[in-house]
């Protein structure tokens, strides 16, 4: 590999926002570079087993079987692919919410395959390690990868990272909280009792409350739950919340992840012991990394808010669509929700998309300039496909043209005005 490769636009992280944004930077014919830490695409959707795509939908009065989708452009598109490739349907939940429960080897799948459609470029095994300012814009970056040091040199750049990670290396000032949202570790087991969905959930609080009263499990395993709409041929994904709220740290990640392991190792083998239905219980994998719902965000000319969110704002530059209510993961259990009208959705901003501080950067995904509030909504999968293609399409626009508002028009076209089925 050369030290150091040009490109017009160069996208960090392959995880479902990066993937859009690489696919709308790559339609013009642009040479597109997209660099991964992991070894594969997907992101946390991969790497944590997130095991659901939220926000594709219109919430709506009632659970009806065939929900409408809200969201149209890539992000319909490729959650539809993921759902057929995993021989899932729509699902629905509380208060009319649905979703699409996937497989996240076939998310990771389908993401390299939208890839490899395309003329982008995909590094794996490349963190991004420092960069090079120039005259307000991002000049170069420096990456490490499994046997190299290289740089690459790039018009335009698009933050899909998932932490920030541009703003962090740049010295820029970015949306900080002292701690953000909890997290949760899921894992798959084989061996489950073949039951209806709700009763096997209502059995699994019953059974994890009882280990807990007499002291074989830790209080912090009542945060147990099932992954909804993962359950089939005695399979299903579980999901183990932290009981305390994240803090930005690679150290106490790892703890994180130590800790939820190990726990989750020790539910599993207590239930194995403590019905005959369960008997054959037992974990046939685990999430690489704990699920991250938020941390650090980048300072764009736009914010995002709760206010915005609620209230289903649509501004003249809305580019991607949120359509979920927002789910702020505090110390409870349970999720604390503030919902939207039936049927609606608000928009998000081209500008909650551009960067503040340098004239070439853009961002999309779950750190987008929103308040902690406000990304407990737009930081689900349905809605990082959305914001990331936006911001791979303001990007493609900056580097042909020079003025990303050009286009917005041609954005909105795909992604808020086409006709919902």
């Amino acid at each position: 590999m050369s030290n150091l490769i040009c490109c017009d636009i160069a996208v960090i992280g392959a995880g479902a926002a990066g993937i859009a944004a690489a696919v709308a930077a790559a339609e013009p014919g642009l040479k597109v570079i997209v660099v991964e830490k992991y070894g594969f695409t997907g992101g946390l959707a991969t790497s944590a087993m997130v095991g659901t795509i939220c926000g594709l939908y219109y919430r709506s009065e009632e659970n009806i079987q065939t929900p409408k989708f809200a969201v149209q452009g890539f992000a319909r598109k490729f959650s539809k692919a993921v759902m057929i490739n995993s021989h899932t349907h729509p699902a629905s939940f509380a208060k009319g919410l649905h979703f699409i429960p996937y497989q996240p080897n076939v998310l990771h799948q389908q993401a390299a395959l939208e890839l490899n459609k395309t003329d982008v470029q995909l590094i794996l095994h490349a963190s991004l390690v420092g960069l090079k300012i120039k005259e307000g814009r991002v000049d170069e970056l420096m990456l490490n990868a499994i046997d190299s040091v290289f740089s690459i040199k790039a018009k335009a750049v698009v933050d899909c990272s998932g932490n920030a990670q541009v703003a962090m290396l740049a010295d820029l000032d970015m949306i900080k909280q002292p701690q953000y949202q909890s997290g949760a570790f899921v894992f798959r087991v084989i061996g489950l009792p073949i039951m209806e969905p709700s009763v096997l959930s209502l059995n699994l609080i019953r059974w994890i409350k009882y280990g807990i009263e007499q002291g074989d499990l830790d209080s912090k395993c009542e945060r147990l739950s099932i992954v909804p709409g993962t359950v089939n041929n005695e399979s299903g994904l579980l999901k183990l919340g932290m009981e305390e709220c994240f803090m930005a740290d690679k150290v106490r990640l790892s703890e994180y992840e130590l800790e939820m392991r190990s726990l989750s190792m020790k539910i599993i083998k207590f239930l194995s012991k403590l019905d005959p239905l369960l008997k054959k219980l037992s974990i046939s994998s685990m999430a690489t990394q704990v699920g991250i719902r938020t941390g650090p965000r980048h300072e764009g000319i736009s914010l995002l808010e709760e206010e915005h969110v609620l209230s289903c704002t649509k501004p003249d530059d809305g580019v991607a669509i949120g359509a979920w209510p927002i789910e702020y993961w505090g110390k409870g259990r349970k999720p604390e929700m503030s919902y939207f009208k039936v049927n609606d959705y608000y928009l998000i901003p081209a500008g909650a998309l551009v960067s503040k501080h340098l004239k070439n950067l853009f961002f999309g995904g779950r750190t987008i300039s929103a308040t902690e509030r406000a990304i407990a909504s737009a930081r689900v999968i349905g809605t990082c496909l959305g914001t990331g293609y936006a911001a791979g399409g303001l990007a493609a626009e900056f580097v042909r043209e020079g003025d990303w508002k050009i286009a917005l028009e041609k954005i909105r076209t795909k992604q808020v005005f086409a006709e919902a089925a």
